[in-house]
């Protein structure tokens, strides 16, 4: 059988994150990074969201190593999680790979193999002769893959964009991309995060100098937040401080261990002067100080977030400090931003983000970039990757007004295979399983499994629990109540009443008085008490959609004791009680 190189994403298509690729070749596997995403507001008690991993690890003994473009969360942030299930070396540059190392440790990891590369240089595994391209981006050490294979080449650009001003070591490498341009490329998957953004991305360098003039004009502190991982806006912040004489101040666990780990390899120079504890920052006046945080896409735990509220140990926003957002917001973050900017505005403070003043460099590239990409490289099939449909969608029509033919584009959605062969020919394979598995402390779920979806429910509709105490086996033989029924109601409302527990506990006494009386008699089988619990269940939320319009999680516990005094429910008692009418298991066997 004539060879084919499978790509199979299984991450990373028609969203913002969870970047992972499988590259399939004579029956083995070599995967392109492996992020994360972070939850929706929505997604209660959801820590990550990581891949769905089983295609790989169902495959594990073909996975030759996984390669990391760079070190952003969305590409290194679900490694710790796939080296628990599958034991295989990760490949990286050196600031990707200890960026990786402090995840793994975290996450305790012991059992890793970290291998070092470098842009310009070469790795061979089984049938996949890669080479690694230097790429611009807002973090440094990033590199493009070109992936010689049977078949023929392909480029993987990672996330890159064209910065001339970028030091020399991670400049797009334009000469190299071109030269495979010559040589042939049979296909080219890119990066599409700003497709729908007209002209040329803004360099590091004019992010500088518009931060050193904020810096030297802020009547009082500076307080300016970034990504952890953008090394090259700390040198610009570095610098910015120097030329205002401004110390630093770095706070946030994140930004104090990435600092560190930039200093210790040599990406980021700090004089041992330029730098104040928080114990020392109360020395200085408002105007000698510039404090560097995490927090820019208003995460409710981290520095700027505290400081916003008063809840920081050391520092407090106040009138007369200049905040400054240097990122642009991650899609589904912008409410909490716009809530930390209101915090800063109601204090007095003055607050910039990236559309009033250049304080932020994206690392995607616009369309000129991306454009200049596809005609460097000169792919006979393009696939965009990295970003929502319609950022896919953008790229594919860029790719057309470039001229590309239709039938040599191919949107890809996560799980679905695009397979080249050795004729030059590039089809659709079987889609594959994916998905998305959610991070929830120490445990790994579906987004959708019963955990979950029910801590959505209980943040919508409240929570009713309602315990019945019963001798099973009364004197007559017969089961009976010990006591009424022990109702408790959380976050359930009813008009200017406190709750609805008289009228709950009466409707389960009423369920259990005219349901089990005439049904069960003798003692109750284990399958005749969950239809008990299951009738008085769904009485209860009839009585809840009477009322309310809503129908709160109610989960119904029988407890079984002995007793001579077995509560009295004659039918003159029953008679007395008028709750909702009770339905009976059958006319109420469909209810959701």
């Amino acid at each position: 059988m004539a060879a084919t190189l499978d790509i199979a994403p299984l991450g990373g298509l028609g969203e913002i994150g969870l970047n992972c690729l499988a590259l399939e070749c004579q029956d083995q596997i070599v995967v392109i990074d492996a992020g994360l995403m972070f939850p929706e507001p929505t997604q209660l008690g959801v820590d990550l969201i990581i891949p769905d991993f089983s295609y790989l690890i169902e495959r594990s003994e073909k996975v030759l190593g996984v390669i990391l473009t760079h070190g952003h969360e969305d590409h290194i942030g679900a490694l710790a999680f796939l080296l628990k299930m599958i034991k295989v070396p990760v490949y990286g540059t050196r600031l990707t790979l200890a960026l990786a190392k402090e995840r793994l440790l975290e996450y305790q990891v012991k059992d890793y193999d970290l291998i070092e590369i470098k842009a310009q240089g070469r790795l061979v595994l089984g049938p996949f002769d890669i080479e690694f391209i230097s790429v611009s981006h807002s973090i440094i050490d990033g590199v493009a893959l070109a992936v010689n294979t049977p078949v023929g080449a392909i480029i993987h650009t990672g996330d890159f964009k064209l910065d001339f001003t970028a030091p020399p070591e991670n400049r797009l490498d334009l000469h190299k991309l071109a030269e495979y341009g010559e040589k042939g490329v049979l296909a080219l998957l890119s990066d599409s995060t700003n497709a729908e953004v007209p002209g040329h991305s803004l360099s590091e360098n004019e992010v500088g100098e518009t931060l050193t003039e904020i810096f030297q004009k802020a009547p009082g502190r500076v307080i300016l937040a970034c990504f952890a991982s953008s090394v090259a806006r700390l040198r610009q912040v570095a610098q910015a401080a120097a030329k205002a004489q401004r110390k630093l101040l770095f706070d946030g666990r994140s930004m104090v261990n990435n600092v560190r780990l930039a200093q210790e390899l040599g990406y980021l120079e700090l004089a041992p002067e330029s730098t104040v504890t928080p114990l020392e920052a109360d020395s200085l006046s408002d105007r000698d100080l510039a404090v560097v945080v995490t927090g820019s896409q208003g995460e409710p735990l981290s520095a700027l977030s505290r400081m916003a509220i008063g809840e920081h140990r050391q520092i407090q926003a106040r009138a007369g400090d200049t905040i400054i957002f240097s990122a642009r917001a991650i899609p589904g973050h912008e409410r909490a931003i716009g809530r930390l900017v209101n915090l800063f505005q109601a204090l007095g403070a003055t607050v910039v983000d990236h559309r009033r003043q250049k304080i932020h460099a994206s690392g995607h590239g616009q369309i000129d970039e991306l454009k200049l990409m596809l005609n460097l490289t000169r792919p006979k099939f393009f696939s965009p990757i990295h970003g929502e449909i319609r950022h896919l969608s953008r790229h594919a029509e860029l790719a057309r007004e470039q001229g590309w033919p239709s039938e040599n584009i191919f949107q890809l959605t996560n799980g679905q295979k695009l397979i080249l062969n050795a004729e030059g020919e590039a089809y659709l394979g079987e889609p594959i399983p994916t998905g998305r598995w959610v991070v929830d402390g120490s445990r790994l779920g579906s987004p959708h499994d019963p955990v979950t979806r029910g801590r959505t429910h209980l943040a919508e509709m409240g929570l009713a629990i309602v315990v019945l105490v019963i001798d099973p086996e009364g004197p007559d033989g017969d089961p009976r109540l010990l006591a009424p029924p022990q109702t408790t109601l959380l976050s359930i409302h009813y008009e200017n009443e406190p709750d609805l527990t008289l009228e709950v506990t009466q409707t389960a006494l009423l369920t259990w008085a005219l349901f089990v009386r005439d049904r069960f008699p003798g003692p109750l089988t284990l399958d005749e008490e969950a239809l008990v619990a299951e009738t008085v269940r769904r009485d209860v939320r009839r009585l809840f959609k009477a009322m309310i319009a809503r129908k709160p999680k109610t989960l119904i516990q029988i407890v079984k004791v002995g007793s001579d005094a077995p509560l009295d429910l004659s039918p003159d008692v029953a008679s007395n009680l008028e709750p909702y009418p009770p339905a009976t298991f059958e006319s109420e066997a469909n209810e959701s």
